[in-house]
């Protein structure tokens, strides 16, 4: 009789899926040990009426099905690991975008010379500089948005130029799922 699979539930914390993987690791040495002592008693002393080709067939059949459990859930947390990997990236990219957006917002609001697009290209500029990508990356987006409107002379207004930068990832798909912090 074959089982369901396992549903979709929480993770198992990392330590018992390798005490899993471990538990199943030793089941097939346990399963490979019975097929050689079945082939041992089938060279060495056969009894009479005993299908020995049933017995190794049935062994056989347990290992791989055992050897298919393992692969899936070695897959299974690789699978989870990529995963979380892609949503550590996304956020970490979301909160860049969030962070230049809002530093565009100050630009664009702040400015009243006519020189907006000139300043908005500087910006991008001082952006890409390694020693902000590393402020930006190491730092709350409220934080770094005030840091740099500070370093930059535009006005320290962190939660209406987040607010807006917000709108804008709203507006292209951008925010995260429900539940998921746009921090």
């Amino acid at each position: 009789a074959q089982t369901d699979p396992m549903p979709d539930s929480p993770a198992a914390p990392r330590e018992e899926r390798a005490a899993d993987l471990c538990v199943l690791a030793e089941l097939v040495e346990i399963q490979m040990s019975i097929a050689r002592a079945t082939q041992q008693e089938a060279l060495q002393a056969p009894a009479p009426g005993v299908d020995y080709c049933q017995r190794i067939a049935t062994v056989a059949r347990a290992v791989r099905l055992t050897l298919l459990l393992k692969d899936t859930l070695s897959r299974q947390e690789a699978e989870r690991r990529k995963a979380a990997a892609r949503r550590e990236a996304a956020r970490e990219d979301r909160h860049g975008l969030r962070v230049t957006l809002a530093m565009m917002a100050a630009v664009y609001e702040s400015s009243e010379d006519g020189e907006e697009d000139r300043r908005a290209a500087e910006l991008s500029e001082r952006l890409e500089r390694p020693e902000v990508a590393e402020l930006v990356e190491a730092s709350p987006a409220p934080v770094a948005v005030a840091a740099l409107c500070r370093r930059w002379g535009y006005p320290v207004r962190v939660e209406q130029w987040l607010e807006m930068a917000d709108e804008a990832m709203e507006h292209l798909g951008l925010l995260p799922s429900d539940g998921e912090d746009p921090e």
